[in-house]
């Protein structure tokens, strides 16, 4: 952007930072993703020639940030100190113990409850920030400790319903799946997202063909069992949930709107041309759920009607008050919504600057201009220069949230710029971004 004098006092600020302790217990996933991923992405953005702006930075400072990146990877790194190699949730900055998460988790199967859990997401959401430390570094501890966590994964026990298809939750103790509530939803969704792009990083690492091949197996399962046409509305793709017992709910939530992008990137990079088509087709379904409501925005979550003609849930169904409203919007839309709160999500957008970037189609721009001035109307009013609101349903998403989460400045604006500048400009030949839009140097001197 040229904004360089300001970048210059970002350097400066974060010199006088002191990453080596804090007073609270700190989480090694958000550690990660948001910390170590934005010092290292500084860091590769600005030593890049393929960067506009990138030169004329003070050496020391830039050094600084791969420096503190390290500080903060060791502090959590008790975190991997378990019989599995899953890490816990909690690192105590001042003891180096690693504890649980204040939740236990009680299987809906067996009934059963356990402490020492962890759920996918965090697993294995390490491999793109610890590879490039590694990379960055020459200590190959912070690779080998992503890579053991994401073993588990890979190597699911027991075996999932559905090959590729992996639950929500694990045993930190002994490394196994507790559920096999799978889809692209939180809880699961960055694991399958870092598998291909660890890939795209680095192709000829020795974990590379892996994660390809495991996340390739995965989109198979996903393309047979969980891509699906709400009931009558052949022109919507969603990709649906399953219960513990492996069976459709037929809903999903925002989050599970980042797998359009995915599948893009990792359909191209694979040159797999259905891959491709399921990504596009699911980032337009996503993008219907915006232009459908009052506020032009997406709900959190939302369902259909299954191939029966049924929700999941039965409380849509029948002639009740909320089943005659679902069923109505229904019928005009294709879904309907379950929680209306909107907190200016990321992951469409993120989905349709792939489909951009891809495929060079400008209605994707359009797609997120729309989302962009539904988001201005909403949330720019009343004195509040930006802010997330309570029910998409009602005109301009209804009563303002006083919450502004530091994920749309990270993430969905930054989706947005990017889709409307030139592909070049941190490219993805160049850049892979982790899941909090951080972008990451692509291991070039290792690429065949």
């Amino acid at each position: 952007m040229g904004l360089k004098e300001i970048a210059d006092v970002q350097l400066a600020h974060i010199a006088t930072i002191d990453f080596s302790h804090s007073s609270q217990l700190i989480v090694g996933f958000d550690t990660t993703i948001r910390y170590i991923a934005g010092l290292l992405s500084a860091y590769d953005l600005v030593t890049s020639a393929s960067v506009p702006y990138a030169s004329g930075y003070n050496t020391t400072l830039i050094n600084i940030l791969l420096a503190n990146a390290v500080i903060l990877a060791d502090l959590i790194a008790p975190q991997f100190s378990t019989p599995s190699g899953l890490p816990r949730f909690f690192v105590n900055t001042t003891s180096h113990v690693a504890l649980d998460g204040p939740v236990p988790f009680t299987n809906p199967l067996t009934n059963k409850t356990y402490t020492s859990v962890i759920n996918t997401a965090i697993a294995g959401t390490n491999l793109l920030e610890f590879h490039r430390l590694s990379d960055l570094t020459g200590n190959q501890t912070y690779r080998q400790l992503a890579d053991k966590a994401v073993s588990n994964l890979i190597n699911p026990k027991p075996p999932p319903i559905y090959p590729g298809l992996v639950g929500s939750m694990l045993d930190i103790e002994t490394g196994k799946f507790l559920t096999y509530d799978a889809g692209w939803k939180s809880e699961i969704d960055s694991f399958f997202e870092y598998l291909i792009k660890s890939s795209i990083y680095n192709p000829v690492a020795s974990t590379a063909r892996t994660y390809s091949t495991f996340w390739t197996t995965a989109v198979q399962s996903t393309l047979q069992h969980l891509a699906v046409h709400p009931h009558g509305h052949p022109e919507l793709t969603f990709i649906t949930e399953l219960n513990a017992s492996g069976h459709p709910l037929w809903r999903m939530d925002d989050y599970a709107c980042f797998a359009g992008g995915n599948l893009l990137l990792g359909g191209a990079h694979l040159d797999r041309r259905d891959i491709i088509d399921l990504g596009l087709n699911l980032t337009d379904g996503c993008h219907r759920t915006y232009n459908s409501t009052a506020a032009g925005l997406n709900p959190l979550s939302y369902a259909w009607y299954g191939p029966d003609d049924r929700a999941s849930d039965s409380k849509y169904n029948g002639n009740s008050t909320a089943a005659l409203l679902a069923r109505a919007f229904f019928e005009q839309h294709g879904f309907f919504p379950t929680q209306e709160l909107h907190t200016l999500f990321p992951e469409p957008v993120e989905s349709l600057m792939y489909a951009y970037r891809i495929t060079g189609d400008p209605i994707w721009q359009d797609y997120s201009w729309e989302i962009f001035q539904a988001t201005q109307r909403a949330g720019k009013r009343n004195g509040v220069k930006m802010s997330s609101v309570w029910n998409v349903s009602r005109l301009l998403g209804g009563e303002q949230l006083d919450y502004l989460p530091s994920y749309y400045f990270a993430e969905t604006l930054k989706y947005q710029y990017l889709t409307f500048s030139q592909p070049d400009l941190v490219s993805l030949d160049d850049f892979v971004f982790n899941t909090e839009c951080h972008p990451l140097r692509i291991q070039k001197s290792t690429c065949l």
